[in-house]
């Protein structure tokens, strides 16, 4: 996975979602407000948070391609072993 960010051993670094807002401001821009909240901790308790403005094409282009890596997911999980 080239140019994620990797730690000491090589492995994409990561912090889960432990929760996430979505909203909209209808302006100008009439731009998607997105918030995700994660944490480096394992108990989840140290809570940080980034906050990004999506126009409406990110928006889509991005909810398209997380659909797709779900259905991917999910496709994985329905295989017999």
């Amino acid at each position: 996975m080239n140019g994620w960010n990797k730690d000491g051993r090589g492995s994409v670094r990561v912090s889960p979602v432990v929760g996430w807002k979505a909203a909209t401001l209808i302006n100008n821009e009439a731009d998607v407000f997105l918030r995700l909240e994660f944490s480096v901790n394992p108990d989840n308790t140290d809570v940080s948070a980034l906050q990004f403005a999506l126009t409406e094409l990110q928006a889509r282009e991005i909810s398209g391609k997380l659909k797709a890596l779900a259905d991917r997911i999910s496709s994985f999980a329905l295989q017999p072993t």
